[in-house]
């Protein structure tokens, strides 16, 4: 997707921090705060966290027809037809425009030195490991409908970037096209991979509680995806991206 030069701004100031990043991170809002702080004291940004967007303006910006409203924003609050409401992880803006953040952040466990103020403690579990893939394919995906729903219904959001940061290569292998959660891969890190509209959860919703809270939904565009390799420490981290 075409990207404004505010945006590409943006996307090079991360790409900055990554790339000159030494820490592992030790959980999602651990990323989500040392960025935050990093574009907003270094890059000197407009930087807010948790960006708050009610459910009663989602509620109104999506079209009142049940069938198409679940088609444009499917997730419910529990036991109810509202909308869940949106907290956007970082939102940047120099005034004029404003950019949309996602970010995820998905780990496999990593054993290693371990120091705790200032004290070496030997080894131990420095990353505890998140199972369950589809959830997280799911979840990346999510966040870009949502960032697309953002930059449809609001003026100054041009473009909006998701990020997918992890240290387990599985999240990268073109495996997943041999399994019922195709419609949730990200590619193999090796080209941009373009994925489609569809975005199915692999279960039947008949015999799956977890269907209730990640219904199928369809994106907006199709989006290519893109990976970049970084190093925290001595850890092989990736990332992927992608520009809605």
């Amino acid at each position: 997707m075409s990207q404004t030069a505010f945006t590409q701004q943006v996307l090079n100031d991360i790409h900055a921090f990554l790339n000159q990043n030494t820490k592992v991170f030790a959980n999602e809002s651990d990323l989500q705060m040392n960025l935050a702080v990093y574009l907003k004291c270094v890059k000197h940004y407009d930087v807010e966290m948790e960006y708050h967007v009610l459910s009663g303006v989602i509620d109104s910006l999506l079209p009142q027809a049940l069938p198409e409203r679940c088609t444009y924003y499917p997730w419910l609050q529990p036991n109810s037809d509202k909308p869940q409401e949106m907290y956007v992880d970082l939102v940047v803006s120099n005034g004029e425009e404003y950019v949309p953040i996602e970010l995820k952040y998905k780990k496999k466990e990593l054993r290693g030195n371990v120091e705790l103020f200032g004290q070496k403690m030997g080894t131990g579990v420095i990353l505890k490991g998140d199972a369950a893939h589809d959830f997280g394919r799911y979840g990346f995906w999510k966040d870009v409908r949502r960032t697309e729903l953002l930059v449809k219904s609001f003026e100054k959001v041009k473009n909006g970037i998701v990020l997918f940061v992890t240290n387990d290569e599985s999240y990268k292998t073109a495996s997943v096209a041999n399994t019922n959660s195709v419609n949730l891969a990200m590619g193999d890190g090796t080209a941009t991979y373009h994925k489609g509209t569809n975005c199915c959860w692999p279960f039947n919703p008949l015999m799956t509680e977890s269907y209730k809270s990640c219904p199928c939904f369809k994106l907006e565009d199709e989006h290519d995806v893109n990976w970049n390799k970084y190093t925290f420490g001595e850890v092989d981290f990736h990332c992927a991206e992608v520009i809605v």
